[in-house]
């Protein structure tokens, strides 16, 4: 039996394995590869979209599906096929995304369908990074898109504004509706009701069938909360937000300190032995 078998390892991207300049790190890429050759599982769990993800893990050992969308999507990388996908129900978004849309002129207001971006805000104001990663996207009216299945919705803009539209949202849509969630300070999205990082790390461990007591999981911010404390290890970056590390089991190293490689060589081993008692 291989050293890591049985374990599942489930690392944020943006703020953890990415580093502040958005690349992964020769130390990350080989830890990773380590855990893999050894007979460990790894997937990343991202609010980015396959369209999004791929030019960032090219150099990446992934060996099992991943958790796109902030985890609307379970999605098979080797297939390049959705495993599970969540959808918005829609018509309860529909006018208090209108009303939002009327009364904010400063945000970004981005939807995503499968394959999909459309920016219904129009070119006012834009998104810098849809802008710098030269992400693809179609302008739309909202009212030309409103049948389409939504997966999720992503809200650009200072955060005090997106706290306000937030505060819109939750008196408009009905409850048990949609799950909002902070994935930055710029970024508010909207996602199906109960959907989350976490909720989908407990389907892809039923889809694995690992031990839940033998996943790792790793973030850096409000959208992994649920994640690390559905894991058995949670474990926060160094440059996490406190809440994210109230919530985790052990701090790591910052994302710009080699995280990953960090965690697969000092905190795993204890980890393990821990495990074996």
């Amino acid at each position: 039996m291989k050293k890591y078998e049985g374990y599942l390892l489930v690392s944020d991207l943006d703020g953890t394995l990415l580093d502040s300049n958005k690349n992964i790190s020769k130390e990350n890429i080989d830890a990773i590869s380590h855990f893999v050759e050894n007979g460990g599982l790894f997937a990343v769990a991202t609010g980015r979209t396959e369209m999004n993800l791929f030019p960032y893990i090219k150099n990446l050992n992934i060996n099992c599906p991943c958790i796109l969308y902030n985890g609307s999507v379970i999605y098979d990388i080797e297939s390049r096929k959705f495993v599970k996908c969540s959808f918005i129900k829609n018509q309860y978004i529909i006018n208090p995304l209108k009303k939002v849309l009327e009364k904010y002129k400063n945000i970004c207001v981005q939807i995503f369908t499968e394959g999909k971006m459309y920016i219904v805000s129009g070119d006012t104001y834009m998104d810098p990074y849809v802008i710098s990663e030269k992400q693809p996207f179609e302008f739309a009216d909202i009212e030309n898109i409103k049948d389409k299945p939504f997966i999720k919705i992503i809200l650009n803009g200072e955060h005090d504004v997106l706290k306000e539209v937030n505060s819109l949202i939750e008196k408009e849509v009905p409850k048990n509706i949609i799950e909002a969630v902070f994935s930055q300070s710029f970024y508010l999205e909207i996602l199906p009701c109960n959907v989350s990082k976490g909720s989908a790390l407990i389907e892809l461990i039923d889809i694995l069938k690992i031990d839940k007591k033998r996943v790792i999981a790793i973030g850096d911010y409000c959208n992994d909360i649920e994640m690390i404390k559905t894991a058995g290890l949670g474990v926060a970056t160094k440059n996490a937000h406190p809440l994210l590390k109230e919530a985790a089991d052990v701090t790591t190293v910052s994302n710009d300190d080699h995280a990953l490689y960090n965690l697969i060589k000092n905190i795993i081993p204890k980890f393990e032995e821990a495990l074996a008692g």
